[in-house]
């Protein structure tokens, strides 16, 4: 980030949408640990009350749409990884595993 402007979206695990039947009706937002234990945690807090009927998402998975994403690449130069897909988090120790958590609803 040297010489560039700091600002725009900080995009991180534990950040979900919240929806009901019929769309949007909130966000919540987990910080307290590494991005992967954040995000799930969220997925189970917004699962529990049935507020999970994702219409979409970038994850790739089909029953998960929003889930977290684990793409890192080797970074050339040595330095830390690189997102392939530009929305990917570094993975994390002893945090469980994404592909197990509850698909989430579909909207009627």
């Amino acid at each position: 980030m040297v010489g560039n402007i700091v600002g725009g979206v900080n995009v991180f695990g534990g950040g979900l949408g919240l929806y009901n039947a019929g769309g949007n009706i909130g966000d919540l937002g987990l910080s307290s640990d590494t991005s992967c234990a954040d995000h799930i945690i969220a997925w189970r807090v917004r699962n529990n009350p049935g507020l999970d009927f994702v219409p979409g998402g970038i994850g790739g998975d089909p029953a998960r749409l929003d889930n977290i994403i684990y793409d890192f690449a080797a970074n050339p130069t040595g330095e830390t990884g690189i997102s392939v897909g530009g929305f990917g988090h570094p993975e994390c120790l002893n945090t469980g595993d994404q592909n197990f958590l509850p698909a989430t609803q579909k909207a009627a």
